[in-house]
């Protein structure tokens, strides 16, 4: 891989004369964009004196303020709260005391750990109602399967086999689309007022007991909880030993054998109503801040000052657990995603160098994107987010697969001057030709189409595009692929490719520049993907 350059060209950001031809000022502020500068921003970036930027972390607000102290410089409007850059938002934290945590059924009460535990929460508190046996949970009403016909489970706690447990004769693949033909147990309790979940003692339950029991059971979500796509679960998780099974089960015509006995048939029982469960889950809660830097380019037409588009790259890293033979522990980060942030604070100094587009551009370096997308989750449902009718995202784009080479973890990884694009063609006519105009036209990046489909986990639900999409907002996705040190303290600057960032931060540039000054504004006006059937798209 190419080496890390080293001397820095500085870029003065003076506007380009408003009597140049409009494609050549574009160009000519494209060319403000230059490996070195992106490489020197990246490596400051991913610095071991950054320690990995987890979110939160001294490291984290360091980047945090590198970036706002470069927009300030560049003359690039705050957009955050009070008239900063910095867009804070709340994290609620719980930490459950297994020690004074408890159960009873009836009169009778159960010890944590020794009866249940606690696979997940996100708060603490006393919760009780009726127990709803299920059996798989699983919604198919295409199929005949709606075990919720006949039991109203709000208030209730549900009771099944497990996550996984399909009924006799059914597949993932004969069920159909998650989350159109057919939902999980997990999905039906949040959107029916469930109190929660309980998996029954099955082997798989029972063979990985004590390694829940002896875990450190925390939870943490944003406050106020928004969004879907790695949003903490809402509800608490727990495991049943027998003997409390037995306590929920008794009276009620059945025992844990003749329940149990599914597990291997698959034929579960008709669901019913069993006994009255409290658990009481104590421990401590706690809250932190974080933040996302906000700056704001306003566009050249008043009438489309409401029509604002967001160029969003993740500041924060997965900072892991580890020491490399070498004696390195610091997961830098370099690609995912100081590539990307570097990149885009190139493309804020070559927006404000060069012609201003018709419409608003907001430049976002969110945090947590690492740990729950929580700094997009909080814009995209926030007020921010109201007035955005497309965003761009720029994650990773410093990785390249050296021609005819096999390196292992290089699968997907793009060659050299080669991008992924992900979300237009799924989604916009409209984004979809601004993106193949700025590729036919400049030309600094070659397209690659492969994870452009809704079926790819690159287009939802796994980068910060999620949140937006969930919101109807069109987006369009650049990023090099995963190459062998993601999320490894391996993932070095001296590893990027210089060359590679300076075209992929270009084509950005260009693409971002004809979707805010198009004449039509970016619209989702192709059908809803399956995988968003809960989404209204903004049309």
């Amino acid at each position: 891989m190419p080496m890390l350059r080293l001397v820095a060209t500085l870029v003065l950001a003076v506007p380009i004369s408003a009597q140049a031809h409009p494609d050549a000022a574009i160009r000519a502020a494209a060319a403000t964009i230059t490996a070195d500068a992106v490489t020197r921003d990246a490596a400051h970036l991913a610095s071991d004196a950054l320690r990995g930027r987890l979110t939160p972390s001294p490291g984290l607000d360091s980047a945090r303020e590198f970036v706002a102290t470069r927009l300030a410089s560049l003359g690039v409007k705050p957009f955050g709260d009070d008239g900063t850059y910095f867009q804070w938002y709340t994290v609620r934290t719980a930490a459950l005391d297994s020690n004074t945590s408890r159960a009873s059924v009836g009169a009778r009460e159960f010890t944590y750990g020794e009866d249940f535990v606690v696979t997940s929460l996100v708060t603490l508190g006393a919760i009780e109602g009726e127990v709803a046996y299920l059996g798989s949970g699983i919604r198919a009403p295409k199929i005949g399967l709606d075990p919720y016909a006949t039991i109203d489970v709000r208030g209730k706690w549900i009771l099944v086999h497990g996550l996984n447990a399909l009924p006799a004769g059914q597949t993932r693949e004969t069920l159909g689309t998650p989350g159109v033909d057919w939902t999980t147990a997990m999905d039906e309790a949040r959107s029916r007022g469930a109190l929660g979940l309980i998996a029954l003692p099955t082997p798989a339950v029972l063979n990985g007991w004590s390694r829940t029991r002896d875990r450190a059971v925390t939870g943490r979500d944003l406050d106020p909880a928004v969004g879907r796509a790695y949003s903490a679960y809402p509800l608490p998780r727990l495991s049943v030993a027998l003997s409390m099974l037995d306590a929920m089960l008794a009276g009620h015509g059945t025992t844990a054998s003749v329940i149990l006995r599914a597990d291997s048939t698959r034929i579960f029982p008709a669901p019913f109503v069993a006994g009255r469960l409290r658990v009481d889950l104590n421990g401590t809660v706690g809250s932190f801040r974080a933040a996302n830097v906000v700056g704001m380019i306003e566009g050249s037409d008043p009438a489309r000052a409401n029509e604002r588009i967001a160029i969003v790259s993740h500041l924060d890293g997965a900072v892991g657990r580890g020491v490399t033979p070498e004696g390195d522990s610091i997961y830098n980060a370099a690609d995912d995603n100081a590539s990307g942030s570097a990149g885009t604070l190139a493309i804020a100094r070559a927006m404000m160098t060069g012609p201003r587009p018709k419409r608003p551009i907001m430049f976002v370096w969110d945090s947590g994107e690492e740990v729950g997308l929580w700094g997009t989750r909080h814009l995209a449902y926030g007020p921010l987010g109201e007035q955005l009718v497309a965003m761009v995202n720029v994650d990773m784009i410093g990785g390249t697969k050296v021609p005819g080479t096999n390196n292992p973890g290089e699968d997907e990884l793009a060659g050299p001057g080669e991008v992924f694009i992900s979300g237009p063609g799924p989604l916009s006519t409209v984004l979809a030709g601004h993106v193949q105009t700025a590729l036919d036209h400049y030309g600094y990046a070659t397209a690659r189409r492969e994870f452009d489909v809704p079926e790819s986990q690159f287009f939802y639900p796994r980068t910060d595009s999620a949140p937006f999409l969930e919101n109807g907002i069109p987006v369009v996705q650049f990023f090099t692929g995963l190459q062998p040190r993601y999320h490894r303290q391996t993932d070095e600057v001296s590893y990027l490719d210089p060359a590679k960032m300076e075209a992929v931060s270009r084509q950005v540039y260009v693409t971002l520049w004809h979707i805010a000054n198009g004449d039509v504004r970016p619209r989702w006006d192709k059908p809803t993907p399956d995988k968003l059937w809960f989404v209204t798209p903004r049309r």
